[in-house]
């Protein structure tokens, strides 16, 4: 975990030398399925360069977060896991992304995940704890009555309302960072599956992910999506455990639409989108473009 603070500095540096041009640089507001847009890679050894690139391959935080906006960052913190056993978003991308959303000049930051496993234990072993000290993130803990009720647009199928998180629903912006990995009833689990980290009624969703995890993105706007492909847990998931089943693969993608950021996972974990149900619906939904070879990839 060390190298936090040289981070931090270069962060400060640049907030006093760009601040200005920054809060005066136009808000672009994206719709959050719109299809077709442009989608950036980036590979780097260090997951926090390779977090930073990606988004500035895109236009910047600035993009996306406007100056006294509320953050809400959802990462998938779900199991006491390490972050060499890859169940977990890396802390270097976490920590990369909260620096984003300081520099755009985020009133608040706002972390959390409901987690399957102790969230204490979670977010203290995945190494989050150590990734947002000496930042103005808040590491937040599931509270009882910190849920609001959500109804879903006519379009879904399945999950027609849920509770959602409260930060998730008083957040100007909401930033979805989940890892790459192997899942036992998805297949695999990226950014449109990581929207279940969100709801109260998980099981709800469980009795059909293919609709449901549509219906979860058609519900919930992400308003940029970053997925942590650095580590891929190819099998044995989605809590893992043994290094052996995680892939080093230095990448980390992001984009505005979770149904194509998805679409580009698949494929780097070594199927075809189409091949995985949940994505399969939502490209049949008309929620995004699933056929990787008509995005616009941005190499960073």
């Amino acid at each position: 975990m060390g190298g936090f603070s040289k981070d931090r500095r270069k962060f400060l540096i640049g907030l006093a030398v760009f601040g200005g041009a920054t809060a005066l640089q136009p808000y672009l507001a994206m719709p959050a399925l719109a299809a077709g847009g442009t989608i950036s890679r980036s590979t780097n050894d260090d997951p926090y360069r390779a977090a930073k690139a990606a988004v500035e391959a895109l236009g910047g935080m600035s993009r996306f977060v406007k100056k006294g906006q509320k953050v809400c960052i959802l990462p998938n913190l779900g199991w006491a896991r390490t972050p060499e056993q890859g169940a977990c978003t890396n802390p270097r991308v976490l920590r990369a992304v909260v620096h984003m959303c300081e520099v755009a000049g985020a009133k608040s930051i706002d972390v959390y995940c409901n987690p399957c496993n102790d969230a204490r234990v979670c977010y203290e072993k995945s190494g989050a704890v150590e990734a947002l000290k000496d930042t103005t993130a808040r590491l937040q803990y599931i509270s009882s009555n910190g849920w609001v009720s959500v109804n879903a647009p006519r379009s879904a199928k399945v999950m027609k309302s849920n509770d959602v998180y409260r930060l998730t629903t008083e957040a100007d912006v909401l930033i979805n960072v989940p890892i790459l990995k192997h899942h036992g009833g998805a297949q695999v689990t990226m950014c449109m599956k990581n929207l279940m980290g969100a709801v109260r009624d998980r099981d709800l969703m469980h009795q059909d992910l293919t609709n449901s995890i549509p219906d979860a993105v058609s519900m919930i706007k992400s308003h940029l999506c970053i997925l942590d492909a650095s580590r891929i847990l190819m099998k044995n998931g989605p809590s893992g455990g043994n290094v052996k089943d995680v892939v080093v693969k230095r990448i980390v993608f992001a984009g505005v639409n979770p149904v194509e950021v998805d679409a580009l996972g698949a494929e780097l974990y070594g199927v075809a989108p189409s091949s995985i149900k949940h994505i399969a619906e939502a490209g049949a939904r008309g929620m995004g473009e699933i056929n990787t070879k008509n995005l616009n990839v941005k190499i960073a």
